[in-house]
């Protein structure tokens, strides 16, 4: 028969006590038991300890001496944590020891470890305390255990002094201890900033490489005892607030976006040093901060280091909108704080303006820039032709050098036909023939050429022939009065030209050479052929950096001879410019075979002729002669001043005048007064003249073709 419930459950209770009571069997019942102590025992292992009872340093007044003397007794138990089993202490008295109110380890071993309770009661009175112990080993190869170090902070550019800890039971009073520092385990050589005084390692001013581990070492007995501490260095404390890193605190960002996409909102910044407090980083929406909207769409990150250096950080901290409103629109502040103060950057959302604009605006601005492009290609290859359409259609002419005669003085240099070499031919008979006629027949120009215009001023008697060099002077100074009287000086810079010096003239009278140096004349310079292998071309390029108003043209042979090709463009272009139409007169310049500007011409020139002979005739007729110069002068006089081409005079050679054959001339060329058209022998038809214009054509009539004196035959005039 089973026995009642009741008495079940009685016995149970009964059985439970027993055990209860037989359990607690030498253990601290019925006391005041305040918990486990907060100061915590850490040793290595082989390392002596020692711990005190606490209760005689921060629970009760009395300490163990006083509280012997009133009956009551110390007792010691262990248990392997806190709440377990507590057992008696049984002392050996020599590696573990109980000496008045603490025990002492000579040395520890590892199953020392757990919590060590000290009981203080009688009769009447009971009280306990817990204190742990823990025994380690040290970390690999190294003299400490990293979770026993002890933690330093040292701002930098500041002193710092490391002490080495609890070893207050290991120095005898009286007794100075012999402390050894080590910094990551080894011996240091320290530097004067650091000083070690008795159990106190000194740093005056703290710099970056003074992080690390520094263990003192003590020597208690024939026992070693290592505190070791970690010392981490930090930037100085700040004084200031954080600083917004992104977006600008000093004005507003705005981002566009469409409605419906995401957006995120990204805060960075920076925080100095400020103890041992967290960064404070976080978005608001006008007044209201991010965890107030109850809106699932807007999520705030948590708050990301992105580097730390010395204490000082730089973090951010992410807004992210999903599916964006018309209502999500505004204004977005982030804020950052320190115990120094606040900031604040904002960043307002825009609606983005529709797509079909912005492809209409990147439409018109790549029209507008490729046709800026277009421009400016066409101009720079057709610059020239469109300089001279204009010029043509709505320019105006040159005012400057109203007051000369000449749009352009021609310098070259003349060499006969005959002289003419296969290497050269093509550049001589351009400088010759092509250049002066297609300027004055095709342009209209007025061209100055010194062998065909060139008329002596008449100012000097036959005694001075009889001096060359007041004959040469009195060239040159000619030379100088006509190209003064041009608004341009063409010089033709053929082979020959190099080779004789051709711009000779030009250095030595100061006058021609001050126009081209202060660049009061423009100079055109056109170069027939290459010259960088012909004698004097360096000469060539210092005259070019002489001249301080030059344009260089280069002829390039047979395909430069079209009108329409650059060079003539660009000669075009560098000349004075004027509404004329090509000239279309009777007066024959080139020889009557020509049929165009660039056809067959003549290989001697009527120029060579003339002036050859009026060599010959000098010697077939002497008596002719004074009355050629008195005849000359007063001719020179007046055709001056009517400022005549002298293209218009008519002559008829005497029946009794015969011109020798061109075998027998000679290659030197004159320095003579001898018109183009005596030359030619033109006559203009139907044309009637005043009296005066007669009496000047008799007296050229009873002079002509009189030949210079062989004295000034003999000066050479090949370069003009």
């Amino acid at each position: 028969m089973k026995a009642p419930i009741p008495l079940q459950i009685l016995f149970y209770a009964a059985v439970v006590r027993c055990l209860k009571v037989v359990s607690k069997r030498g253990s601290a019942d019925d006391c005041t038991d305040w918990s486990v102590d907060y100061l915590k025992y850490k040793v290595l292992l082989g390392e002596p300890v020692r711990i005190k009872c606490a209760l005689f340093y921060g629970y009760i007044r009395a300490n163990y001496t006083h509280s012997q003397s009133v009956g009551l007794s110390l007792m010691w138990y262990k248990s392997t944590g806190h709440g377990d089993f507590e057992e008696p202490i049984s002392f050996d008295g020599i590696r573990m020891s109980k000496e008045e109110d603490a025990i002492w380890f000579r040395p520890t071993e590892l199953h020392d470890v757990g919590h060590y309770s000290c009981v203080l009661r009688n009769s009447t009175y009971c009280m306990k305390v817990s204190m742990a112990l823990t025994v380690a080993e040290n970390d690999t190869d190294l003299c400490y255990n990293s979770k026993m170090r002890y933690f330093e902070k040292a701002e930098l550019s500041k002193s710092k002094e490391i002490t080495c800890p609890d070893i207050e039971d290991y120095i005898q009073p009286g007794k100075e201890s012999d402390i050894v520092w080590y910094k990551e385990c080894k011996p240091k050589q320290w530097r004067q900033s650091i000083v070690m005084r008795r159990d106190t390692l000194s740093i005056r001013e703290v710099r970056e490489d003074d992080i690390g581990n520094y263990t003192c070492e003590l020597q208690f007995g024939s026992f070693l005892v290592r505190r070791t501490t970690e010392l981490s260095v930090t930037a100085p404390l700040t004084d200031k607030p954080p600083k917004i890193l992104f977006p600008s605190e000093n004005k507003l960002s705005t981002v566009e976006l469409q409605i419906g996409s995401q957006v995120n909102l990204t805060c960075r910044a920076f925080f100095g040093f400020a103890g041992d407090v967290s960064p404070l980083i976080y978005w608001m929406k006008g007044e209201k901060f991010i965890e107030d909207l109850d809106v699932e769409r807007f999520r705030e990150s948590e708050i990301k280091p992105i580097r730390e250096h010395l204490g000082e950080q730089e973090v951010s901290i992410t807004l992210t909108i999903d599916s964006v409103e018309e209502g999500d629109l505004g204004n977005y502040s982030c804020y950052v704080e320190n115990g120094n103060g606040r900031r604040q950057a904002n960043i307002q959302l825009i609606k983005r303006a529709e797509l079909m604009y912005t492809v209409e605006l990147a439409g018109g601005l790549g029209a507008i820039l490729l046709l800026l492009i277009c421009l400016v290609t066409l101009y720079k290859c057709y610059r020239i032709e469109l300089m001279l359409f204009y010029r043509n259609h709505f320019g105006s002419e040159d005012i400057d050098g109203d007051n000369k005669d000449y749009d352009a003085y021609l310098s070259y240099t003349k060499v006969d036909p005959d002289q003419w070499s296969q290497e050269t031919r093509e550049e001589e008979r351009f400088a010759l023939e092509i250049l002066p006629d297609v300027l004055e027949k095709h342009y209209g120009y007025k061209l100055f050429i010194p062998d065909r215009d060139l008329i002596p001023t008449g100012s000097f008697t036959n005694d001075h022939f009889q001096d060359d060099s007041r004959l040469l002077r009195a060239y040159i100074e000619d030379v100088a009065r006509c190209v003064d009287q041009s608004k341009r000086l063409i010089i033709v810079m053929t082979p020959n030209y190099v080779v004789r010096r051709g711009w000779s003239i030009f250095e030595l009278e100061t006058r021609l050479r001050n126009m081209l140096v202060t660049g009061e004349i423009k100079v055109i310079l056109i170069e027939c052929a290459e010259l960088h292998g012909i004698m004097n071309y360096q000469e060539v390029e210092a005259l070019k950096h002489t001249i301080k108003t030059l344009t260089v043209i280069k002829w390039r042979g047979p395909k430069s001879n079209k009108l329409s090709s650059a060079f003539w463009k660009q000669l075009q272009y560098e000349m004075p410019f004027k509404h004329m139409e090509p000239i279309i007169s009777h007066e024959q310049v080139l020889d009557v075979s020509e049929q165009g500007p660039f056809s067959e011409l003549q290989t001697v020139s009527a120029i060579s002729m003339a002036a050859a002979t009026s060599t010959a005739m000098a010697t077939a007729h002497p008596d002719l002669r004074s009355n050629f110069h008195n005849s000359t002068l007063n001719y020179h006089t007046q055709m001056r001043q009517q400022k005549h081409y002298y293209r218009s005079y008519e002559y008829d050679i005497p029946a009794g005048g015969t011109l020798p054959s061109l075998s027998t001339l000679g290659n030197q060329h004159t320095y003579c007064n001898i018109p183009m058209t005596l030359i030619n022998g033109q006559r203009p038809h139907g044309h009637t003249k005043s009296s005066r214009e007669q009496s000047i054509e008799e007296a050229q009539a009873n002079n002509a073709m009189l030949p210079l004196l062989p004295r000034e035959t003999s000066i050479s005039s090949v370069i003009w």
